[in-house]
């Protein structure tokens, strides 16, 4: 049992240096891009859901002048 952990153990070593030197060596160009920012998706959906409550009020106050005038 006792061999078998050696085993493991420089086995790890072996592993640790060989991804050490690739990860130096990999140029900046290959490595990943920094994460793109996220979109304001809820504040601008709100924005548009005030902009079109307020053309809705807009077009119903137009829509109560034009049948009071017809009315009236």
């Amino acid at each position: 049992m006792n061999s078998l952990v050696l085993r493991k153990t420089a086995l790890g070593r072996d592993l640790a240096a060989k991804y050490a030197v690739a990860s130096a060596t990999v140029s900046p160009s290959s490595q990943q891009k920094p994460a793109r920012l996220r979109r304001k998706g809820p504040a601008l959906w709100g924005a548009l859901a005030l902009l079109v409550l307020a053309a809705d009020f807009l077009l119903a106050y137009l829509a109560w002048l034009a049948v009071d005038l017809v009315v009236g």
